[in-house]
């Protein structure tokens, strides 16, 4: 049955144009709205200011599409990017949303941190592809293994699993993440991502990249090595 009649006001940081400039969709046009709320604290963050649940403005479902239709208007887009933040915090007003972008003749892309797996569920059936950034305890400072395995278990085929690589990231935790793959989801493809630097937070050395990617590929189905480029093109 169709929600595009269901409203409600989401927190919004931002709405803007830019290239996709991570995961399996890199290189893509996207309009990025940016939702306020985060349910972790990440030392690498990139968009602290997002974490709030207060932060940025309200939108209605109406100010929301008009403000996508501009962008639409401005260039052909592929997709819309809903990221934060965590927006899966806001879930129940994404649906009808997710839903017109689809009838507009676009995709869905949800970037979360793969915790929240109830409010999951309510915005999957309109997820083209969803980025699972599983969190190491090194970056969020506590564990999050139970909770991004019942998501995992959950998630559906259209998605890919990302996991950023600090120098603080150990061995033991990565051969954490390679047993939560193949515990949960051994054929959804594995992205590592080396940290763009940020604050005193460092990316993983070079040769740890290697390494990690080597013994996940030995195990793994699907197994790549995909740098963040957005500090690299200058975008946003």
């Amino acid at each position: 049955m169709s929600r595009s009649g269901q409203d409600g006001t989401l927190r919004v940081t931002e709405v803007f144009s830019s290239l996709q400039g991570e995961g399996l969709w890199l290189g893509q046009r996207h309009a990025f709205v940016r939702l306020a709320g985060c349910n972790l604290r990440c030392r690498y963050c990139d968009s602290a200011r997002a974490r709030p649940l207060d932060a940025g403005r309200p939108m209605s479902n109406l100010a929301l599409k008009t403000e996508l239709k501009r962008l639409f208007g401005a260039r052909r887009h592929a997709a819309v990017s809903w990221t934060g933040g965590e927006p899966l915090l806001q879930a129940r007003l994404l649906p009808p949303l997710m839903e017109w972008v689809r009838a507009q003749g676009l995709k869905n892309l949800l970037e979360t941190n793969g915790t929240m797996a109830a409010a999951f569920r309510e915005v999957a059936p309109f997820c083209d592809l969803a980025s699972v950034d599983i969190k190491l305890p090194t970056a969020t400072g506590s564990e999050r293994w139970s909770e991004h395995l019942e998501f995992l278990r959950i998630a559906p085929e259209r998605c890919f699993v990302k996991v950023v690589l600090t120098a603080r990231t150990t061995k033991a935790e990565w051969r954490q993440v390679i047993r939560l793959m193949q515990e949960s989801s051994p054929n959804i493809p594995l992205v590592l991502q080396p940290a763009t630097t940020c604050g005193d937070e460092e990316p993983a050395a070079p040769e740890a990249v290697v390494a990690y990617l080597r013994q996940a590929s030995a195990l793994l189905k699907d197994v790549r090595l995909i740098p963040q480029w957005h500090p690299v093109w200058g975008l946003p």
